[in-house]
């Protein structure tokens, strides 16, 4: 069963600190909800896992994943993936487009996914509405994981600070201290400024029967809405 799946959020930062997170796999990947990234393989590609709660029904999948083509200049990423679950009721590929742009002061980030769904798990496929609709609701929540990553970064990153060292004399002395005395205790270069990463969040297995909920109700909100517009005829 193919779905295509546009969709799209937002995130309170710059481009270039997003679209840098963005492609960092190791940092990202994590903040999808459900998933979880194990090691890399030659190829560059990443073994993965993707778990799914629906109720009392837990599906676990197993695959890899891969940046397939990478466009710094026009920030613009494709991403391959495949799984299938771990007890044999089907799996899924895909291919994820995504596009970073600025919007104002923050920036947009557009997504669309090419999925094939077999075996058992195509029956949740059915309904592309509630499907896409779905898919909102976790890129949302990978947006919010996203932005605390980047303001993490921000917040976690040292000041250069200087301290006075050796024969270190504060200006104006310097003139005064006598020259063999500067030549034998010369001041140590700058530290540079060091970005300390905080650590990834425990995964969590991926609560779809809540999302699914708040998609439902989104769906029904905005078919009601298409029907009070107003000037619309009944």
């Amino acid at each position: 069963m193919a779905i295509t799946i546009r969709s799209s959020f937002t995130v309170d930062a710059q481009p270039a600190d997003v679209w840098k997170t963005m492609t960092d796999i190791e940092r990202s990947a994590p903040c999808f909800p459900g998933a979880e990234l194990k090691e890399q393989q030659p190829d560059g590609s990443y073994k993965g896992g993707f778990t799914v709660k629906l109720g009392p029904l837990t599906l676990k999948f197993a695959g890899k994943f891969k940046i397939a083509d990478q466009n710094d200049a026009n920030r613009t990423v494709v991403v391959s993936a495949s799984g299938t679950d771990t007890k044999g009721r089907g799996g899924a590929d895909a291919q994820i487009n995504a596009a970073v742009t600025e919007a104002g002061a923050k920036t947009k980030v557009d997504v669309v996914s090419e999925v094939n769904l077999s075996g058992t798990v195509a029956q949740y496929g059915r309904g592309a509405g509630m499907i896409e609709a779905l898919s909102q609701q976790l890129l949302n929540q990978f947006a919010k994981n996203l932005t605390a990553l980047i303001e993490a970064d921000a917040a976690h990153a040292e000041p250069v600070t200087h301290t006075l060292v050796g024969g270190d004399v504060p200006n104006g002395a310097a003139a005064a201290a006598p020259q063999d005395a500067a030549e034998t205790a010369a001041p140590a270069p700058p530290a540079e400024p060091r970005r300390v990463r905080p650590a990834p969040a425990p995964v969590a297995p991926l609560d779809a029967g809540a999302l699914m909920r708040k998609a439902m109700w989104q769906s029904i909100r905005n078919f009601f809405a298409r029907i009070f517009r107003p000037g619309q005829q009944h």
